[in-house]
Protein backbone atom coordinates (compact mmCIF):
# COMPACT_ATOMS: atom_id res chain seq x y z
CA UNK A 1 0.00 0.00 0.00
CA UNK A 2 1.11 3.34 -1.12
CA UNK A 3 1.44 6.68 0.12
CA UNK A 4 -0.30 9.70 -1.40
CA UNK A 5 1.18 12.93 0.42
CA UNK A 6 3.51 14.16 -2.08
CA UNK A 7 1.58 17.37 -2.47
CA UNK A 8 2.86 20.49 -4.05
CA UNK A 9 4.74 23.06 -1.61
CA UNK A 10 2.58 25.98 -2.50
CA UNK A 11 -0.03 24.34 -1.35
CA UNK A 12 0.12 24.48 1.72
CA UNK A 13 -1.32 27.31 2.64
CA UNK A 14 -3.08 26.34 5.82
CA UNK A 15 -3.58 23.39 7.38
CA UNK A 16 -6.04 20.50 6.19
CA UNK A 17 -9.48 20.35 7.43
CA UNK A 18 -11.30 18.71 10.31
CA UNK A 19 -9.01 19.01 12.86
CA UNK A 20 -9.16 21.42 16.01
CA UNK A 21 -6.42 23.48 14.20
CA UNK A 22 -6.61 26.34 16.72
CA UNK A 23 -5.48 24.10 19.60
CA UNK A 24 -2.40 23.03 17.61
CA UNK A 25 -0.30 26.13 18.56
CA UNK A 26 1.54 24.17 20.82
CA UNK A 27 2.27 21.21 19.91
CA UNK A 28 4.15 18.21 21.31
CA UNK A 29 6.34 15.47 19.99
CA UNK A 30 5.68 11.92 20.55
CA UNK A 31 9.29 11.70 22.39
CA UNK A 32 8.28 14.24 24.87
CA UNK A 33 4.65 13.42 25.87
CA UNK A 34 4.49 9.29 25.17
CA UNK A 35 7.72 7.88 24.76
CA UNK A 36 8.68 7.48 28.29
CA UNK A 37 5.08 5.76 29.29
CA UNK A 38 5.24 3.24 26.13
CA UNK A 39 6.32 -0.09 26.47
CA UNK A 40 8.65 -0.53 24.10
CA UNK A 41 9.62 -3.15 22.42
CA UNK A 42 8.16 -4.96 25.74
CA UNK A 43 5.26 -4.76 23.26
CA UNK A 44 6.63 -7.25 20.88
CA UNK A 45 5.70 -10.79 21.34
CA UNK A 46 9.24 -13.14 22.65
CA UNK A 47 8.73 -15.70 20.03
CA UNK A 48 9.08 -15.20 16.33
CA UNK A 49 6.71 -15.71 13.81
CA UNK A 50 6.25 -18.60 11.94
CA UNK A 51 7.15 -19.55 8.63
CA UNK A 52 3.77 -19.26 7.29
CA UNK A 53 3.10 -15.90 8.70
CA UNK A 54 6.17 -14.70 7.38
CA UNK A 55 4.94 -15.78 3.74
CA UNK A 56 7.92 -16.14 0.77
CA UNK A 57 9.91 -13.56 2.91
CA UNK A 58 10.49 -15.66 5.30
CA UNK A 59 12.34 -18.31 2.88
CA UNK A 60 14.45 -15.21 1.70
CA UNK A 61 15.61 -14.64 5.36
CA UNK A 62 16.71 -18.27 5.54
CA UNK A 63 17.89 -18.14 1.73
CA UNK A 64 20.08 -15.33 2.97
CA UNK A 65 20.45 -14.90 6.74
CA UNK A 66 23.01 -12.24 6.16
CA UNK A 67 20.00 -9.76 5.70
CA UNK A 68 19.45 -8.99 9.02
CA UNK A 69 22.82 -9.03 10.31
CA UNK A 70 22.98 -5.73 11.20
CA UNK A 71 20.22 -5.76 13.24
CA UNK A 72 20.04 -6.18 17.05
CA UNK A 73 17.47 -9.25 18.62
CA UNK A 74 15.00 -7.36 19.68
CA UNK A 75 15.33 -5.05 15.96
CA UNK A 76 15.10 -8.53 14.29
CA UNK A 77 12.08 -9.61 16.11
CA UNK A 78 10.71 -6.12 15.01
CA UNK A 79 11.22 -6.56 11.57
CA UNK A 80 9.63 -10.41 11.39
CA UNK A 81 6.54 -9.39 13.13
CA UNK A 82 6.54 -5.92 11.17
CA UNK A 83 6.04 -8.06 8.07
CA UNK A 84 3.69 -11.21 9.71
CA UNK A 85 1.21 -8.85 10.81
CA UNK A 86 1.64 -6.35 7.48
CA UNK A 87 0.81 -9.91 5.92
CA UNK A 88 -2.34 -10.72 8.04
CA UNK A 89 -3.57 -6.83 7.68
CA UNK A 90 -3.79 -6.93 3.88
CA UNK A 91 -4.86 -10.34 3.34
CA UNK A 92 -7.47 -10.21 6.13
CA UNK A 93 -9.33 -6.92 3.92
CA UNK A 94 -9.45 -5.17 6.79
CA UNK A 95 -8.57 -1.58 4.71
CA UNK A 96 -12.33 -2.06 3.23
CA UNK A 97 -13.95 -2.04 6.56
CA UNK A 98 -11.76 1.56 7.38
CA UNK A 99 -13.73 4.80 5.67
CA UNK A 100 -10.91 7.10 4.52
CA UNK A 101 -8.53 5.21 4.42
CA UNK A 102 -5.00 6.58 3.10
CA UNK A 103 -2.24 4.30 4.47
CA UNK A 104 -1.13 2.05 7.01
CA UNK A 105 1.75 1.64 9.31
CA UNK A 106 3.17 -0.63 11.50
CA UNK A 107 4.32 0.03 14.96
CA UNK A 108 3.67 1.68 18.16
CA UNK A 109 1.13 3.80 19.32
CA UNK A 110 0.59 6.53 21.82
CA UNK A 111 -0.19 5.19 25.02
CA UNK A 112 -2.20 8.38 26.26
CA UNK A 113 -4.79 8.73 23.40
CA UNK A 114 -4.50 5.51 21.73
CA UNK A 115 -3.14 2.09 23.22
CA UNK A 116 -0.24 1.22 24.87
CA UNK A 117 0.57 -0.91 22.04
CA UNK A 118 2.15 -2.41 18.61
CA UNK A 119 0.05 -3.14 15.80
CA UNK A 120 -1.55 -1.49 12.72
CA UNK A 121 -1.81 2.38 12.51
CA UNK A 122 -4.67 3.01 9.70
CA UNK A 123 -4.21 6.45 8.59
CA UNK A 124 -7.55 7.98 7.79
CA UNK A 125 -8.66 11.46 6.07
CA UNK A 126 -9.08 13.89 8.96
CA UNK A 127 -12.01 15.11 7.56
CA UNK A 128 -14.21 12.27 7.89
CA UNK A 129 -13.11 11.88 11.40
CA UNK A 130 -12.50 13.48 14.69
CA UNK A 131 -10.94 12.92 18.02
CA UNK A 132 -10.32 8.86 18.34
CA UNK A 133 -12.60 7.43 20.13
CA UNK A 134 -10.37 4.01 21.58
CA UNK A 135 -12.38 1.83 18.90
CA UNK A 136 -9.83 -0.88 18.06
CA UNK A 137 -10.00 -4.12 15.46
CA UNK A 138 -7.75 -6.91 16.24
CA UNK A 139 -5.48 -8.43 13.59
CA UNK A 140 -4.42 -12.24 14.74
CA UNK A 141 -0.66 -13.73 13.76
CA UNK A 142 0.06 -17.10 15.16
CA UNK A 143 -2.74 -16.58 18.00
CA UNK A 144 -1.07 -13.69 18.75
CA UNK A 145 -3.84 -10.58 18.68
CA UNK A 146 -2.33 -7.42 17.57
CA UNK A 147 -4.77 -3.83 17.85
CA UNK A 148 -5.40 -2.19 14.70
CA UNK A 149 -6.06 1.88 15.46
CA UNK A 150 -7.26 4.46 13.19
CA UNK A 151 -5.40 7.49 13.36
CA UNK A 152 -6.76 10.54 12.07
CA UNK A 153 -3.40 12.80 10.86
CA UNK A 154 -2.55 15.80 8.98
CA UNK A 155 0.18 15.74 7.04
CA UNK A 156 2.79 18.89 5.88
CA UNK A 157 5.53 18.84 4.42
CA UNK A 158 8.50 20.57 6.08
CA UNK A 159 9.51 22.86 2.59
CA UNK A 160 9.48 26.52 3.22
CA UNK A 161 6.36 28.37 1.51
CA UNK A 162 8.65 29.87 -1.31
CA UNK A 163 8.68 26.95 -4.29
CA UNK A 164 10.95 26.11 -5.53
CA UNK A 165 12.60 25.80 -2.34
CA UNK A 166 15.52 25.24 -0.51
CA UNK A 167 15.20 22.50 1.72
CA UNK A 168 18.10 20.65 2.91
CA UNK A 169 20.77 18.69 0.99
CA UNK A 170 20.72 14.94 2.28
CA UNK A 171 24.48 13.76 1.02
CA UNK A 172 26.33 13.37 -2.18
CA UNK A 173 25.41 11.01 -5.15
CA UNK A 174 26.67 9.81 -8.13
CA UNK A 175 24.21 8.29 -10.95
CA UNK A 176 24.48 5.15 -12.50
CA UNK A 177 21.91 5.95 -15.18
CA UNK A 178 23.42 5.86 -19.04
CA UNK A 179 23.99 9.77 -19.09
CA UNK A 180 23.99 10.80 -16.29
CA UNK A 181 27.36 9.04 -14.97
CA UNK A 182 30.37 11.08 -13.80
CA UNK A 183 27.99 14.25 -12.89
CA UNK A 184 28.31 15.18 -9.02
CA UNK A 185 24.89 15.61 -7.36
CA UNK A 186 23.50 16.34 -4.27
CA UNK A 187 20.60 14.33 -3.13
CA UNK A 188 17.20 15.82 -1.55
CA UNK A 189 13.74 15.87 -1.22
CA UNK A 190 11.47 15.61 -4.67
CA UNK A 191 9.07 18.16 -3.25
CA UNK A 192 11.60 20.91 -2.39
CA UNK A 193 12.28 20.82 -5.85
CA UNK A 194 8.78 20.40 -7.18
CA UNK A 195 7.08 17.08 -8.84
CA UNK A 196 6.35 18.32 -12.12
CA UNK A 197 10.03 20.62 -12.47
CA UNK A 198 11.02 19.35 -15.95
CA UNK A 199 14.62 17.71 -15.99
CA UNK A 200 17.74 19.63 -16.77
CA UNK A 201 15.43 22.88 -14.20
CA UNK A 202 17.54 25.39 -12.79
CA UNK A 203 17.68 24.93 -8.88
CA UNK A 204 18.16 27.09 -6.51
CA UNK A 205 20.90 26.24 -4.04
CA UNK A 206 22.07 28.37 -1.40
CA UNK A 207 25.58 29.33 -3.07
CA UNK A 208 24.00 29.74 -6.86
CA UNK A 209 22.27 27.52 -8.96
CA UNK A 210 22.34 23.38 -9.97
CA UNK A 211 20.63 21.62 -12.36
CA UNK A 212 17.98 19.06 -11.25
CA UNK A 213 19.08 16.21 -12.67
CA UNK A 214 16.57 13.32 -11.91
CA UNK A 215 13.63 12.57 -9.87
CA UNK A 216 12.68 9.52 -8.19
CA UNK A 217 8.89 7.21 -9.11
CA UNK A 218 6.13 8.48 -8.50
CA UNK A 219 5.76 8.50 -4.26
CA UNK A 220 9.17 7.96 -4.00
CA UNK A 221 10.35 11.73 -2.37
CA UNK A 222 13.95 11.88 -3.48
CA UNK A 223 15.60 14.20 -6.87
CA UNK A 224 19.26 14.59 -7.90
CA UNK A 225 20.50 18.12 -8.47
CA UNK A 226 23.75 18.53 -10.22
CA UNK A 227 26.09 20.81 -8.74
CA UNK A 228 29.61 22.49 -10.03
CA UNK A 229 32.22 20.36 -9.78
CA UNK A 230 33.96 22.87 -7.37
CA UNK A 231 31.32 21.63 -4.65
CA UNK A 232 32.46 18.25 -4.86
CA UNK A 233 34.69 17.31 -1.68
CA UNK A 234 38.11 16.08 -2.13
CA UNK A 235 37.24 12.74 -0.46
CA UNK A 236 34.36 10.67 0.18
CA UNK A 237 32.86 7.68 1.90
CA UNK A 238 30.47 5.26 0.56
CA UNK A 239 27.02 5.64 2.59
CA UNK A 240 25.51 2.41 3.46
CA UNK A 241 21.29 2.16 3.73
CA UNK A 242 19.71 0.00 5.80
CA UNK A 243 17.12 -2.51 4.17
CA UNK A 244 15.34 -3.44 6.72
CA UNK A 245 14.50 -0.37 9.81
CA UNK A 246 13.23 -1.39 12.92
CA UNK A 247 11.17 0.09 15.54
CA UNK A 248 12.85 1.76 18.27
CA UNK A 249 15.75 2.17 16.43
CA UNK A 250 17.81 5.32 17.68
CA UNK A 251 18.46 7.74 14.90
CA UNK A 252 20.28 10.86 14.34
CA UNK A 253 18.27 13.89 11.88
CA UNK A 254 20.75 16.50 10.38
CA UNK A 255 19.13 19.13 10.41
CA UNK A 256 20.90 23.13 9.25
CA UNK A 257 20.47 24.17 12.88
CA UNK A 258 21.58 20.86 14.41
CA UNK A 259 21.09 17.16 15.15
CA UNK A 260 17.59 15.76 16.70
CA UNK A 261 18.38 12.91 18.40
CA UNK A 262 15.26 10.82 18.45
CA UNK A 263 13.65 7.45 17.72
CA UNK A 264 11.54 5.50 14.99
CA UNK A 265 8.12 4.67 16.31
CA UNK A 266 6.33 3.28 13.09
CA UNK A 267 7.33 1.81 9.80
CA UNK A 268 5.59 1.25 6.57
CA UNK A 269 6.70 -2.02 5.31
CA UNK A 270 8.17 -3.38 2.04
CA UNK A 271 8.67 -6.53 3.09
CA UNK A 272 12.09 -6.93 2.21
CA UNK A 273 11.18 -5.06 -1.35
CA UNK A 274 12.57 -1.39 -1.91
CA UNK A 275 10.96 -1.30 -5.16
CA UNK A 276 9.36 1.80 -5.75
CA UNK A 277 5.88 0.92 -5.96
CA UNK A 278 5.32 0.38 -2.72
CA UNK A 279 6.75 3.85 -1.31
CA UNK A 280 8.21 3.47 2.44
CA UNK A 281 7.63 5.74 5.06
CA UNK A 282 9.83 5.75 8.55
CA UNK A 283 7.94 7.44 11.27
CA UNK A 284 10.29 9.19 13.78
CA UNK A 285 9.08 10.50 17.79
CA UNK A 286 10.52 13.87 16.87
CA UNK A 287 9.80 16.40 14.12
CA UNK A 288 12.13 18.94 12.45
CA UNK A 289 10.50 22.42 11.15
CA UNK A 290 9.71 24.05 7.95
CA UNK A 291 13.20 23.91 6.08
CA UNK A 292 14.46 20.59 7.36
CA UNK A 293 13.18 18.83 4.12
CA UNK A 294 15.90 16.70 2.58
CA UNK A 295 17.53 15.79 6.39
CA UNK A 296 20.07 13.00 6.34
CA UNK A 297 18.65 10.27 9.02
CA UNK A 298 21.29 7.66 10.15
CA UNK A 299 21.09 5.12 12.91
CA UNK A 300 23.78 5.02 15.68
CA UNK A 301 25.85 2.79 13.52
CA UNK A 302 26.18 5.39 10.91
CA UNK A 303 24.07 3.47 8.18
CA UNK A 304 21.20 5.48 6.24
CA UNK A 305 18.22 5.26 7.32
CA UNK A 306 15.60 8.23 5.77
CA UNK A 307 15.28 11.71 3.93
CA UNK A 308 13.64 13.72 5.94
CA UNK A 309 10.09 14.55 4.91
CA UNK A 310 7.83 16.44 7.41
CA UNK A 311 5.48 16.27 10.69
CA UNK A 312 2.37 14.80 11.31
CA UNK A 313 -0.47 15.94 13.60
CA UNK A 314 -3.16 13.72 15.58
CA UNK A 315 -6.15 14.81 16.78
CA UNK A 316 -4.76 14.45 20.83
CA UNK A 317 -2.38 17.30 19.50
CA UNK A 318 0.64 14.96 19.15
CA UNK A 319 3.70 15.62 16.69
CA UNK A 320 6.06 13.28 15.32
CA UNK A 321 8.01 13.62 12.04
CA UNK A 322 8.16 10.96 8.75
CA UNK A 323 10.56 10.51 6.02
CA UNK A 324 11.30 8.64 2.76
CA UNK A 325 12.96 5.03 3.24
CA UNK A 326 16.65 6.17 1.84
CA UNK A 327 17.74 3.03 0.72
CA UNK A 328 14.51 2.69 -1.57
CA UNK A 329 15.66 5.97 -2.93
CA UNK A 330 19.19 4.70 -3.63
CA UNK A 331 17.85 1.72 -5.21
CA UNK A 332 14.93 3.38 -7.10
CA UNK A 333 17.37 6.16 -8.54
CA UNK A 334 20.01 3.90 -8.96
CA UNK A 335 22.92 6.54 -7.62
CA UNK A 336 25.50 5.51 -5.31
CA UNK A 337 25.31 7.96 -2.16
CA UNK A 338 28.46 9.33 -0.17
CA UNK A 339 29.04 11.32 2.86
Amino acid sequence: MGFEFEMDSRRQQGPPEGLEYARLRAKASFADSSMSKSSGPDLLPRSWPSPHALGPTGFAFEKNPALLENLSEIQVRAVLWTIAIQNAFESGGYTAEVAGFRAASYGFFDPESEKDGFGVIAYVSPSLHGPNRHEFAWVTVDDQSFPIIRRAAAWRLHAPSIHPSMGTSTCWASSRRPGLRSKPAIVTAKHVVGNTTPIGSAVSMTAGHGTLLDLAPEGIDAALVQVPKTHWPSSTNTLHCQKFVAQWTDVDVHTPSGIISTKVTEVSSGRGTLDPSVPLRIFLANAGQSGDSGALVLDSNGQGIGLYMGEITTPANLQEGFCQHLGQVEEAMSADLFL
